[in-house]
């Protein structure tokens, strides 16, 4: 089992991964827009659409296999 310190220090990577993920969207969203705030927001939703689509993904495959198993 991992100590406390050692799990803190996990959790304080997973954050700045978190961080720089979001930074790196950021510039790729701002790089890639016309600038306006119209289409800045539509390719952040759309970014974040597909990010909630894979994260609800896995879920969706265990309710098929509980289905299948029924």
């Amino acid at each position: 089992m991992k100590t406390l310190e050692e799990r803190e220090q996990r959790e304080h990577e997973r954050q700045e991964i978190i961080r720089k993920a979001v930074e790196a969207a950021d510039r790729i969203i701002m790089d890639g827009s016309d600038g306006s705030c119209e289409e800045t927001n539509f390719l952040t939703a759309k970014v974040a659409e597909k990010f909630m689509i894979r994260a609800f993904n896995p879920f969706g495959v265990d309710m098929m296999r509980k289905d299948l198993e029924e």
